[in-house]
């Protein structure tokens, strides 16, 4: 086991990378008029639904982008929305395990008559092939009424419509393939423990090819908290980072090359 112990050095001003990169980008092309794209797979819709297929042992990431409506249409009518909102994590029931999800904005709360996205993103396993039937918990804020409405998408936007998303076995044919920059993350396998966790954890990575990276820290409103260089070696690593003087959240952190980025999540959750 290769050991990089991270000392931390003070707060260092440091810029970015796009948020592509990090999170994702709404598709601009989806008119203002569709609420989600893609739009779910229902009876009357045989070709909707995600269709791209993941294969095990493959990184893969899907897209959703959202324009959210000014109106809610509520058994009384319609209401002003002020925002859509999902949680930060486990909002997405039935993901495969070896995938997570990320806002744009990084926060997850989408203001009314605004576009925004969430990315799926994974490397799935043997044990994950299936149709995944997914379903997204999310939080409707109205103008003049205190509590959200919490509604199961796509169920309570339109009966018996599906997000199925599909993983098949390694190698079989039409599975989704990865661009340049999405190959840079299926490099490396990146977990930490423990998770959730107090504030002290380990950043476990495996990585195909070494080099000198970026380790970066943020919080889920893209507030840059910590940078730190670090030499990963091909193989396993070890990044040591002590966040006990973060508040409880949820945050992310990274390992970019400059131009490209791999991100995951940590939950700070102390009784």
């Amino acid at each position: 086991m290769k050991k990089v112990v991270l000392l931390f050095l003070g707060f260092i001003a440091w810029n970015f990378v796009s948020a592509q990169e990090t999170t994702c980008d709404p598709d601009q092309n989806v008119a203002d008029t569709v609420v989600v794209a893609p739009l779910p797979q229902s009876v009357g819709r045989p070709d909707g639904g995600i269709v791209d297929t993941a294969c095990a042992d493959e990184y893969y990431k899907f897209v959703f982008t959202f324009n959210i409506p000014a109106t809610y249409t509520t058994p009384f009518g319609p209401a002003a929305i002020t925002n859509v909102s999902i949680a930060t994590d486990g909002a997405v029931e039935n993901m495969p395990a070896s995938f997570d999800y990320v806002c744009n904005p990084p926060n997850c709360v989408f203001n009314a008559e605004t576009k925004g996205c969430v990315v799926l993103f994974g490397t799935p396993t043997a044990g994950e092939v299936m149709a995944h039937d997914l379903k997204v918990t999310a939080n409707v804020a109205l103008t003049g009424i205190p509590l959200p409405l919490t509604l199961t998408l796509p169920d309570d936007l339109e009966a018996e419509s599906h997000y199925y998303l599909v993983v098949k076995p390694a190698g079989s044919a039409n599975c989704f393939m990865v661009d340049t920059r999405e190959s840079f993350a299926s490099q490396f396998s990146i977990s930490n423990q423990p998770n959730p966790g107090s504030g002290w954890t380990q950043i476990q990575v495996n990585a195909q090819s070494g080099g000198a990276f970026d380790f970066l820290v943020s919080d889920m409103l893209g507030q840059k908290l910590h940078r730190e260089r670090v030499t990963i070696l091909p193989g396993d690593n070890t990044i040591e980072y002590n966040g006990s003087h973060l508040p409880n959240g949820v945050y992310l952190y990274s390992l970019s090359n400059g131009r490209e980025m791999v991100t995951r999540k940590m939950i700070i959750s102390r009784q």
